[in-house]
């Protein structure tokens, strides 16, 4: 690896555990007996961003058996951010959708990490903001690009 990745791949890391333990205890605060896990975390964003899967779909995707997949399925559903739908093509399958509460739960999550990056942001300088923010819009254009893209190539797959 080039040294200029490595350093790049150190300053991330080093981010990463400054913004970590503040966001973390920021997410328990906010969330409270919502508290979510990863696997929780892992399918709503996977549900989140495209098609409506089956059950077996989503098992793949996050590396479950179906058993547990079923099981997270039945949480998610319990807490409202998760529904089943019928398949039009088979009525015996189910689909599975993000609710509205369950797009809520992510977007209060990306706020609560949000917050916190913008608190480290306090200790650059007025341009040194500036500089991140600029950086930021790229980071969200070239997202925009990636994720149009992925749902391109669901498109081509559904």
């Amino acid at each position: 690896m080039e040294p200029q990745h490595d350093q790049l791949a150190e300053d991330i890391g080093l981010f990463r555990r400054a913004l970590i333990p503040d966001f973390l205890l920021g997410l328990l605060r906010r969330m409270g007996d919502e508290e979510p896990n990863l696997l929780q975390m892992a399918s709503l964003y996977a549900l989140d961003a495209g098609p409506h899967p089956m059950v077996r779909d989503l098992a793949e995707q996050v590396g479950r058996s179906m058993s547990v997949t079923s099981r997270l399925i039945d949480q998610m559903v319990r807490r409202g951010w998760v529904e089943r739908a019928e398949d039009p093509v088979d009525r015996r399958a189910k689909r599975l959708r993000i609710t509205p509460a369950g797009r809520d739960y992510l977007r209060a999550f990306e706020r609560v990490r949000a917050q916190a990056q913008r608190q480290l942001m306090t200790y650059l300088t007025d341009d040194e903001q500036r500089q991140v923010s600029e950086a930021m819009a790229l980071l969200g254009k070239a997202s925009r690009r990636h994720l149009d893209e992925r749902a391109q190539g669901a498109d081509h797959v559904a």
